[in-house]
């Protein structure tokens, strides 16, 4: 660009010089040719004078105004001039074919021109020096040159700075484009519509504030990605070629047991510790140019009881001279689902051994009866009544397992306003025969609770008839059950109290496990199912609330279930108040 310029100017300086000579050559040409036309209009003006009698005045005036001497043929006078005339005219180097000449003269340069008559009868040269008329058009030409110089001048220093300014408006273009190049925003180029660069500069405003506001959108995409994948519920990891970490989300950290570094760069090493998912991204990070997807259940190291369903995805783009990789690795928490399956797994195990019991016991004591016991009436009536207690056994067992699994399938809601404290009345009623036999003292507060209550009967009713059923099972004889209930501005509170053996706090932890019995259960051998607290406590989460339980060593035990009345909590069931 540099060279080009220079190039630019050398030529239009040359052009200048070569027009300048040009004028040159052209003036003094013209002058030259002038003054010899103005000498043939002497000559012919002194054609018309010479037939006059006195033509003096006339040579008179022509060598006062222009320096012009005429002498007539043959010349007379003795001056130099005269004889140099004679001279010229005998040594015939002027004639009627070539009537000018240049004499030197005086030491200056003089044009002679000859001239005679129409009958050619009188003759007559006229002399003029060159430089009469070469003066006046001398300084004419100085004025010419200067104002020449000074045009050149000024149109140099145009040119200088309509070239400075378009190296500056070029530049700030090109900065412009570096600009957009780097995604940052630029500031506009602002230029007359007149201008040479108008359109080169309005195409790349539009291009910059097309590739910002393309940039501002892939952004924003970027962003909305992330903050998507941030909250998603499993943890995701893209790594590049070299294994370093692109991006990691915070579940990701969470099921991995280590914190995220979102700004700092790491491998996915700093993250990995088990072999088998290691192995996994090994694999995938040494085929870059396949595209490949494996899949695998992994127990992760250092957490016994975590399990990961990972997937190992490589990513190969071809768009550019060489493929690039990226490594997508997604870890789907299976932790939940197999602590369900093993809960599950525990559960089929525990109901076949609680029925396998009472049906043993039925059928054993069928086969002693049939063996032969059935002959002894004392025998008789004692196996029987073991065997309509172990189908009452049996019975209860199947209910409550058949009510667990209806609680399991999470079935909606049918809200009512219901009085729960005659609830309480009317399930104390159907127990009414266990708490005579036990003789025990039953006391209901409910001063503090304000009926209805909207809440769903169904399930209000069987979490109370379980608490009941419990505090009264294991009391002891003669012993107190205390229910106390209440309403807040935003919750239902039920106390269920007894005066029983009370809980170790090993048992306190695990008392609403299913199939779960305590050491004194079984030495009071009071015949539950161990399903009435585990149905309470997936009861009272359907309803969005929670139950816990206090107690000590003989003294008892406080059962306290809480249950949110709010409108919120409603709404958020799809229902109205």
């Amino acid at each position: 660009m540099k060279v080009n310029l220079k190039l630019r100017r050398f030529w239009i300086g040359l052009v200048a010089v070569i027009f300048y000579l040009l004028m040159f050559f052209l003036v003094n040409h013209f002058l030259a040719t002038n003054q010899q036309d103005q000498l043939r209009h002497f000559g012919a003006e002194y054609q018309q004078e010479v037939t006059t009698a006195d033509h003096t005045q006339t040579f008179d005036r022509w060598r006062n105004n222009f320096q012009l001497y005429a002498i007539d043929l043959p010349a007379k006078g003795s001056n130099e001039l005269s004889r140099v005339a004679n001279s010229v005219v005998d040594h015939n180097l002027v004639n009627s074919n070539r009537p000018f000449t240049r004499i030197q003269y005086k030491g200056q340069a003089n044009w002679l021109y000859l001239v005679s008559d129409a009958q050619n009868t009188r003759q007559a040269v006229l002399v003029q020096p060159i430089n009469t008329i070469q003066k006046n058009y001398m300084r004419t030409w100085m004025m010419f040159t200067v104002v020449y110089l000074f045009i050149v001048g000024l149109l140099s220093l145009l040119l200088f700075r309509a070239s400075q300014t378009r190296k500056q408006r070029i530049k700030q273009i090109t900065e412009n484009l570096k600009v957009i190049e780097t995604h940052q925003e630029q500031e506009p180029i602002i230029l007359t519509p007149n201008d040479p660069l108008f359109n080169l500069a309005s195409t790349v405003n539009h291009l910059g504030q097309s590739v910002n506001n393309q940039f501002a959108e892939a952004r924003l995409q970027k962003q909305s990605l992330r903050s998507l994948i941030e909250n998603l519920p499993l943890g995701v990891m893209l790594l590049d070629e070299s294994g370093q970490v692109e991006m990691a989300n915070h579940a990701l950290g969470e099921i991995m047991n280590t914190p995220v570094w979102p700004d700092q760069l790491a491998n996915y090493m700093d993250y990995v510790k088990t072999y088998s998912l290691s192995r996994m991204i090994e694999h995938a990070l040494r085929n870059p140019t396949k595209h490949t997807h494996r899949r695998r259940d992994i127990q992760l190291v250092g957490d016994e009881g975590r399990f990961v369903a990972a997937d190992v995805i490589s990513l190969v783009s071809h768009g550019g001279a060489e493929p690039k990789q990226k490594v997508l690795v997604m870890l789907y928490d299976l932790t939940e689902i197999k602590q369900n399956e093993r809960a599950q797994l525990d559960f089929v195990t525990n109901a076949s051994h609680e029925l396998r019991t009472p049906v043993t016991s039925i059928a054993g004591f069928a086969e002693t009866l049939l063996d032969g016991a059935k002959d002894d009436p004392e025998k008789s009536t004692e196996f029987l009544t073991i065997i309509r207690d172990q189908a009452q056994h049996l019975e209860a067992l199947i209910h409550d397992i058949l009510l667990l699994s209806k609680a399991d399938q999470d079935q909606p809601l049918k809200w009512e306003a219901i009085d729960v404290a005659q609830v309480v009345d009317e399930e104390l009623q159907v127990l009414h025969h266990q708490i005579d036999q036990q003789q025990l003292q039953v006391k209901v507060m409910r001063d503090d609770y304000h009926a209805p209550t909207l809440t769903d009967e169904v399930k209000i009713r069987q979490i109370i008839r379980n608490l009941l059923t419990n505090a009264v099972a294991y009391n002891h004889r003669g012993g107190k059950v205390i229910v106390h209930l209440q309403t807040t501005d935003h919750q239902l509170i039920l106390h269920v109290q007894d005066t029983g053996d009370g809980l170790t706090t090993e048992d306190q932890a695990r008392v609403f496990e299913r199939f779960y019995r305590t050491d004194h259960s079984h030495q009071h051998d009071q015949g539950g199912t161990g399903l009435g607290l585990a149905i309470v406590a997936n009861l009272v989460e359907q309803l969005g609330g929670q139950v816990s339980v206090k107690s000590q060593l003989g003294v008892g035990s406080i059962f306290t279930t809480e249950l949110p009345l709010t409108d919120e909590h409603v709404s958020a069931n799809g229902l109205k108040a």
